[in-house]
């Protein structure tokens, strides 16, 4: 077929088209390859307004020109493909510009026509906005749900494997509510922008619904997911957060996409609930949770319906402080499952909120729990009930109506009932919420604030709202004999809660330490397991109502023993003052320093002038020790110097106990004197100005580091390997400086490499193994560059590096490293390892003990030995040792070969029965083992030998192979070996196997005669 008939044939099909075009709104097109021309059946500048010709053939180049940026390379690949006959059929979606700038979405379908040549002449097509009206987003211009669904199908069905990321923008319903929706709509606008900036190539962004985005990560890696992710956290920063959930695909065989989309859904749920701005890969174990909370979401409803079965209500007792009168009780919900049995409140308090249903069971509780209040009362009249009431619950317009209601239906006098907020932080709107209150204040009710201490626990807080009552949480109640912080914490909330006429429970009180302390700060109510745990309204009645043997007990030795505490405390403040006692107290009582006296044989405290009061928070202090006013324990403080006059030891002990009491440095002053006939350690404290309190810190971090580095030494002495030494080395200074993480870096010369041979890393953070493979030279010259040039580095800031040493910048942010201390270690000149300090919490700059560290440690590699014996001990460090097994038994060496695909080095790593085998002597380093192996194959066998080599390392298959190998006493002798490759990095390949000498040479392979392997 001639050029001019190629010619007539696109004409025919324009006139053909030119037919069907009339009844479509859709655009026919023919386009002439050979002539770079696209005929259009109808003008197209009607609907694209892009050109005003009238005429309907355009130059290929004039459409390129309308196609958006970052989709044209794409295209013109495809058509590029399609004019080199590579292939035949066009279906695409891209985005053109229309004259005002905007992106707009177009698909493009058609077939190539080729001649008797075999040739591709001109494409036949339509390009059609129809077929993607219902698959775009018409507010970001993004691809939608039902487009995700077409194409993850397509990619799934072919065999192709990558990560769904499904992204939620944390917090946007705010965002909606105080800026409106139209700044919401740009905020996602933006947002679609910034991600599709952001996608490659084989990548595609889609818009779900609401603030919902996803992304297809195609071919992407489980650590490229985490990095783009981590742009995203960057890029975005300015703008908002993201909750990410991901699942790769294939997952588990599951090849639906809906079910992949509702798992990926379901990881970001988590995400949000373990605190935003996170991203979580999906689990088969949170899924099954997730369904456990569905079905039990549905049998709680299904519960309700039936006159709410399986719910109850268990009391826990509330007792006056310090007489253990019965105040009341709090009634708690408890469930009792069918499928699942007793279910722990965290676990369905939590789904009934979320589904809603906790509104009518709400009232079923409080029904319930005034009823039974009303029934209590015939035992015990004034006796008081708490129920709990949601934030879900206080939205309801019907809430103020609904706990009147329930009192009056069970005759409940409104002073006897205390309803208890939870989740307070969020009542910030506190017009609404204190009309609620003063409604049900109005009835003589009580409101009660159940997490005092936490969110937004402040006066003004307390102040602004119309309450009675908080409580505080048992995270402040525990162990507070033992926490001097803890003790002076709950003063405080006490006597701000009691300055604004509210009363106080103190809740999770366990043991009678705990209640002994607690007296003396006098809360109005306590609560705990000391007095009962909830326990259903029957066995309550019995136990504390008509009290049983064991509670009255209980009640009776407590109150006997708060007695002999209140006489104490009377004997010393019954004690007459002579007037001149008097009048000190009058003076000591208006200086501004911490003024005591402490017995010097009982350690009760004598007297605290106002300052001293206020400082610690305690006021009713007779007959207390000094250690349980200071320090909060029961027990005299370790190491106390009490009985020393004015020594400096004992000063300086007072000044470190009332640090860790207050966390603020004070000058301290002691001394003995004469009180009532009595011997008394008078104490001055003050606090340190600044100079004063740097010049004494100063003193004391360097006294303590100084104290570290020589307990450093002895701990090192102790050790009897090296490597328990380089470890116990790296876990000191990890104390120490309290990092998130401390390594050691060792360089292989041999195969050019570096890596974290050891490491150091605290509860809970990652070992860099997470984030590093082994790391070529050329990437760590940055580093090796920077400790040459200063020895030992102190990177305070990461942010500070990301101009001038970008690769460090992004190494560190890779790592998540915000601050990060260097030190090298050297062999004469040469940089052969450094150690880095992560996160320091204590002492970051003091490069002192990091120093002595790397010294030790230096020591350890360097001490009495040549520089090649070193290079191969480094060398093992880095590779470990090969472990012996029962083949070395066997006559078999065990061998392992690592490849440097960048460099092409190779080097072999030798048992002691394969460096026998390949006479190999103990003073040769892995590369001239390998030497060694190599250099002595039969010449015509190393192609066989290399070409098994490269099969291992494609397939990973186990390859055995058979070859002719020179002794230097048994001449050539044939040698089986078989291997496989174990790993691969970025950069180091893994070869490891086993090599066995059969028997002397008598035979070659065919076609090799032995005389002539001989003489070669």
């Amino acid at each position: 077929m001639a050029y001019a008939d190629d010619r007539k044939f696109v004409e025919d099909y324009y006139k053909m088209l030119s037919f069907l075009n009339e009844s479509t709104n859709d655009h026919f097109f023919v386009w002439d390859i050979r002539e770079n021309v696209v005929h259009f059946a109808k003008e197209i500048n009607k609907d694209y307004e892009k050109r005003r010709d009238d005429i309907y053939t355009y130059r290929l180049q004039t459409l390129k020109d309308m196609i958006y940026s970052r989709d044209k390379e794409r295209l013109l690949r495809l058509l590029g493909n399609i004019a080199d006959g590579n292939e035949s059929m066009v279906d695409v979606d891209f985005r053109y510009l229309d004259q005002f700038g905007k992106k707009c979405w177009i698909n493009g379908r058609g077939k190539a026509v080729r001649n008797d040549r075999h040739q591709p002449f001109m494409v036949m097509g339509c390009l059609s906005r129809r077929v993607l009206a219902e698959k775009i987003d018409m507010l970001t211009g993004l691809r939608n749900y039902n487009k995700m669904l077409e194409d993850m199908g397509k990619n799934i069905a072919r065999g192709r494997r990558g990560h769904l990321m499904v992204l939620g923008i944390d917090g946007f319903r705010d965002v909606n509510q105080r800026m409106g929706r139209s700044y919401g709509n740009k905020v996602l606008k933006q947002i679609a922008e910034i991600l599709d900036r952001m996608k490659g190539e084989d990548e595609t962004i889609y818009r779900l619904d609401g603030d919902h985005f996803a992304v297809d990560l195609m071919g992407r890696s489980r650590k490229e997911t985490e990095g783009f992710f981590q742009q995203i956290q960057d890029r975005m920063d300015f703008l908002c957060t993201f909750s990410a959930g991901v699942v790769c695909y294939p997952f588990e065989k599951e090849t639906d996409i809906n079910i992949l989309i509702s798992y990926a859904d379901n990881a970001m749920t988590r995400a949000k609930e373990d605190g935003k701005n996170r991203m979580v890969y999906f689990s088969s174990e949170d899924y099954n949770k997730t369904l456990s909370r569905i079905e039990l979401r549905q049998e709680m409803r299904e519960s309700i319906r039936n006159g709410f079965e399986g719910f109850e209500l268990y009391y826990q007792p509330q007792v006056t402080s310090n007489e253990y009168e019965l105040h009341g009780a709090e009634a708690l919900l408890r469930y009792h499952s069918k499928k699942f049995g007793f279910m722990s409140p965290v676990v369905f308090i939590p789904v009934l909120e979320q589904s809603g249903l906790i509104v009518p069971v709400g009232k079923w509780v409080m029904k319930q729990a005034f009823e039974q209040c009303a029934k209590w009362r015939r035992i015990k009249k004034d006796f008081n009930i708490s129920v709990n009431v949601s934030y879900v619950q206080l939205q309801e317009r019907t809430i103020v109506d609904d706990v009147i209601e329930a009192a009056k239906e069970a005759d409940l006098p409104g002073n006897l009932i205390t309803v208890e907020i939870t989740e307070s932080m969020q009542l910030q709107n506190y017009n609404y919420f204190n009309d609620i209150f003063y409604s049900w204040r109005n009835k003589g009710m009580h409101i009660s604030i159940d997490d005092f201490g936490t969110g937004y626990s402040s006066l003004s807080y307390l102040k602004g709202l119309e309450i009675d009552e908080v409580k505080i949480d048992r995270c402040f109640v525990r162990q507070i004999q033992k926490s001097a912080y803890n003790y002076r914490l709950l003063s405080n909330m006490l006597e701000l809660t009691h300055s604004a006429q509210i009363r106080v429970c103190c809740e999770g009180v366990e043991d009678e330490e705990e209640l002994r302390c607690l007296d003396s700060l006098f809360p109005e109510l306590i609560q705990g397991f000391l007095f009962g745990r909830p326990m259903p309204a029957e066995e309550f009645e019995k136990t504390c109502l008509m009290p049983s043997e064991e509670y009255v007990h209980l009640i009776q030795r407590l109150s006997q023993s708060h007695e002999k505490n209140q006489k104490e405390k009377e004997r010393f403040s019954s004690i007459a003052l002579t007037e001149e006692q008097f009048e000190y107290r009058r003076l000591l009582d208006h200086l501004e320093e911490v003024i005591y006296l402490v017995d010097m044989d009982s350690l009760e405290v004598y007297f605290m002038n106002d300052a001293a009061r206020k400082f610690t928070g305690v006021y009713n202090y007779f007959g207390a020790k000094c250690y349980q006013v200071f320090s909060g324990g029961t027990k005299k403080c370790t190491g106390c110097m009490i009985n020393v006059d004015g020594a400096d030891k004992e000063e300086h002990f007072t000044g470190k106990m009332l640090y860790e009491f207050c966390g603020e440095h004070m000058g301290v002053r002691e001394k003995i004197i004469k009180w009532d006939g009595r011997d008394m350690k008078l104490v001055v404290a003050w606090p340190l100005d600044e100079d004063s309190r740097l010049l004494a810190e100063k003193f004391s971090t360097e006294t303590y580091t100084l104290e570290q580095i020589v307990n450093m030494y002895a701990m090192a002495a102790e050790k009897q390997s090296e490597p328990d030494l380089m470890k116990g080395i790296l876990d000191f200074a990890g104390r120490f400086y309290q990092a998130d993480r401390v390594c050691l870096f060792l360089h292989d010369e041999q195969l050019d490499v570096w890596q974290d041979v050891l490491a150091y890393h605290d509860k809970g953070i990652m070992d860099k193994k997470r984030y590093f493979e082994l790391t070529t030279s050329r990437n760590m010259e940055p580093w090796v560059e920077l400790l040459s040039r200063e020895k030992a580095v102190c990177i305070s800031s990461t942010e500070e590096y990301r101009e001038k040493e970008n690769v460090l910048w992004r190494g560190l942010k890779m790592q998540n490293i915000s601050t990060c201390m260097l030190c090298g270690i050297w062999s004469e000149k040469e940089l052969i390892g450094f150690i880095s300090v992560d996160d320091a919490d204590s002492g970051l700059g003091d490069m002192r003990l990091l120093k002595r560290a790397s010294h030790l440690i230096q020591e350890v590699l360097c001490h009495k030995r040549d520089k090649r014996d070193l290079h191969t001990r480094l060398h093992q460090l880095v590779e470990k040792k090969l472990d012996h097994d029962i083949l070395s038994v066997s006559g078999l060496g065990l061998w392992q070969i690592k490849i440097n695909k960048d460099t092409g080095k190779s080097v072999l790593l030798a048992d002691d029965n394969m460096r026998k085998l390949i006479e190999a002597d103990d003073f040769m380093t892995p590369a001239q083992c390998y030497e060694q192996w190599n250099s002595r194959i039969h010449k015509d066998y190393l192609r066989y030998v290399n070409n098994a080599v490269e099969t291992m390392i494609a397939t990973g298959d186990t390859v055995e192979v058979e070859y002719p190998w020179k002794h230097s006493e048994r001449g050539w002798v044939r040698v089986r070996c078989v291997g496989t490759k174990t790993t691969e990095s970025g950069t180091i390949i893994t070869l490891e196997g086993y090599h066995r000498l059969l028997d002397d040479l008598q035979r070659f392979h065919p076609g090799i005669p032995v005389e002539q392997a001989a003489e070669n």
